[in-house]
C-alpha cells in the first residue's frame, strides 16, 4: 500500500489548486483523475469572473490563448425576455458598470473556454508543484480503520493510504457518501443541466456576437436558459431543481434552440450542433457537513456553486485551497480529526465564497421563484417590457402612453406586490441589514421631488391673507 500525506480525490480545477497548494506545503500528495487525462468528459464549457484573478494573480496571469485554444473574453452580456407565445418580447445588453471597484473587472464580464482546455492547463501548476497526477484511475471505495478513513481503493484493488483524504470528485461524490457525510442530496438541493454544444466557425462568432460574452434567455415557457460563446463555439443549457421538472428536460431546452429568434442567431453563425451533454449540479442555500475525521469536502462534492447563479469553478478553487492550508496545519499538529478540521469551515467561511452564502437563502429562494419558475415569467416578462419598451410605441402622444404603460404596469401589482414582499425585500434586508433604513429614505426623497396636489384653503386661512386696503 503506497502511503501519502494528503490524497485528493478528482482532477478538476478544484482538486488541481488542493494538490498544488499541498505540495507546496511540502506534504507528499497525490490526486487521482479518471479520465485519461483532466477535463477529457468535459467538453462543456464555463465562464470564469474577474475575481478568479484577483484570487489567484499567479496562475491566472499565465492564462492565454495559447495555453488554451478556445479562451475567448466577453466584454457584454444580453437579456433575452421570451414571453408566454415564445415571442422575443424584448432584449437589454450591458457591459460591466461604474460601480465596479476591481479594475480589470471593468474590462470584461467572463472569459470564456472550455473544460477540455482549462482543466488540464489548471493541473499541470499541481504537477509542476510535485503533486503526483494518476489518471485513468476510478476510485471506488474508502479504507477505513476503526470507523474513521484512512485511505482509498481503486477500481482495480490498488489501495493508498493517506493523513488526509479530500473529495473533488463532484456532485455524485464517494468521498461524500462512503464518509457517512452525505447518502445523496435532497431534490431539492441539485439542479439537471442538459445542454447543446454547438460548432462556430471562429471568424463568424467575432463578426455577428462581436464581445458578447453570454446571453441569459428568460422565458415565460422554459426556466432560464444560458448561452455562453468560446472562440469557436457556444452552448445553451438551462437547469432546475429536481423537484420542479413535468417533462424531460430536453422538451424546455428544445423550446429554446427552436424559438424564431435563436434559429436565425444558427443560421448567421453556421453554427453546426457537435455534442448533447447533461450533468448534475449542487444549487442550495448553504453548505453544511462539508468535513469528518481526515476528510474534506470541495467544489461540486461539498455543495459550493453559488446560491445564485450556480457558478462553480471559483468556489471549487477557494474551497480546495482552503481544505489544503488545513491539511497542511492538522498534519503538522497530529491531529486531523473533525474537531480539528472545523477549521476548513471557518476558513472557507472568511472568503468570498463564504460571503456569498451569508445571504445564501434569500439569493437561493430568489432565484428559483424568478428566472426558473416560468408561471412568474409570464407576468414578470410582460411587466419589465412595459417599462422598458413601452415609450417607444408611437400610435399616441407620448404623455398619453406614459400613462398607459403605468396603468399597464399597476395591473400586475397582485402578482407583482407579493413577490417584493415574500422575496425581494427579505433578501435586501439581509444584504442590507441596518442600511435597509436608507430605501425608505430614498422613498420619501421620491415622494419629495413629486409634483404636489393643490388642496383648497380653508375659510379662516383664506380670510387671514385678506388685505385691507386703506380708505
Amino acid at each position: 500500500m503506497k502511503t501519502y500525506d494528503v490524497i485528493i480525490v478528482g482532477a478538476g480545477p478544484g482538486g488541481s489548486v488542493a494538490a498544488k497548494v499541498a505540495a507546496e506545503k511540502g506534504l507528499k500528495t497525490i490526486f487521482f483523475e479518471r479520465g485519461r487525462k483532466s477535463g477529457e468528459k468535459n467538453s462543456s464549457g464555463c465562464g470564469l469572473g474577474p475575481r478568479m484573478w484577483r484570487d489567484f494573480p499567479e496562475m491566472m496571469k499565465e492564462l492565454t490563448p495559447e495555453k488554451c485554444p478556445s479562451l475567448r473574453p466577453g466584454v457584454y452580456a444580453r437579456n433575452y425576455f421570451i414571453n408566454k407565445d415564445d415571442q422575443v418580447a424584448g432584449m437589454v445588453m450591458a457591459r460591466p458598470t461604474e460601480s465596479v471597484t476591481y479594475e480589470p473587472a471593468k474590462s470584461f464580464i467572463t472569459m470564456n473556454c472550455y473544460r477540455s482546455d482549462f482543466d488540464p492547463w489548471i493541473c499541470n501548476f499541481a504537477i509542476e508543484a510535485g503533486a503526483e497526477l494518476k489518471t485513468s484511475t476510478l476510485i471506488v471505495d474508502l479504507i477505513k480503520e476503526k470507523g474513521k478513513v484512512v485511505g482509498v481503493i481503486d477500481e482495480k484493488g490498488e489501495k493508498y493510504r493517506a493523513s488526509i483524504i479530500i473529495g473533488a470528485d463532484g456532485a455524485i461524490s464517494m468521498v461524500a457518501k462512503k464518509s457517512g457525510l452525505r447518502y445523496k442530496w435532497q431534490q431539492h438541493q441539485i439542479t439537471i443541466v442538459p445542454q447543446y454544444d454547438f460548432y462556430v466557425p471562429p471568424e463568424n462568432i467575432d463578426k455577428v456576437m462581436g464581445e458578447e460574452a453570454l446571453a441569459v434567455w428568460w422565458g415565460a415557457t422554459f426556466p432560464a436558459a444560458y448561452q455562453v460563446f468560446f472562440r469557436d463555439g457556444f452552448h445553451i443549457g438551462l437547469g432546475n431543481w429536481l423537484t420542479w421538472w413535468d417533462k424531460n428536460p430536453l422538451y424546455y431546452l428544445n423550446r429554446v434552440v427552436n424559438l424564431d429568434y435563436f434559429q436565425r442567431l444558427i443560421k448567421n453563425l453556421e453554427a453546426k450542433p457537435r455534442e448533447v451533454q447533461a450533468h448534475l449540479l449542487p444549487w442550495m442555500s448553504d453548505p453544511y457537513d462539508t468535513h469528518t475525521d481526515n476528510v474534506m469536502l470541495i467544489g461540486d462534492a461539498g455543495g459550493f456553486p453559488c446560491p445564485l447563479e450556480a457558478e462553480g469553478i471559483y468556489p471549487a478553487m477557494v474551497t480546495g485551497r482552503a481544505a489544503a492550508e488545513v491539511a497542511a496545519e492538522a498534519i503538522s499538529e497530529g491531529d486531523t480529526s473533525k474537531n480539528f478540521l472545523k477549521l476548513y469551515d471557518e476558513k472557507w467561511r472568511n472568503t468570498s465564497v463564504g460571503v456569498e452564502f451569508e445571504s445564501g437563502a434569500e439569493l437561493y429562494h430568489i432565484w428559483s421563484k424568478l428566472p426558473f419558475e416560468p408561471k412568474t415569467m409570464e407576468w414578470f416578462v410582460p411587466m419589465m417590457m412595459e417599462v422598458l419598451g413601452g415609450i417607444y410605441d408611437w400610435s399616441e402622444p407620448h404623455t398619453v402612453r406614459v400613462r398607459q404603460i403605468i396603468d399597464k404596469v399597476r395591473s400586475y401589482s397582485p402578482q407583482m406586490i407579493p413577490f417584493v414582499m415574500q422575496e425581494v425585500f427579505p433578501l435586501l434586508s439581509k444584504v442590507l441589514g441596518d442600511d435597509i433604513n436608507q430605501i425608505n429614505t430614498m422613498n420619501d426623497l421620491i415622494q419629495s421631488m413629486l409634483p404636489k396636489k393643490k388642496q383648497p384653503r380653508k375659510k379662516k386661512e383664506r380670510d387671514k391673507l385678506k388685505v385691507t386696503v386703506p380708505k
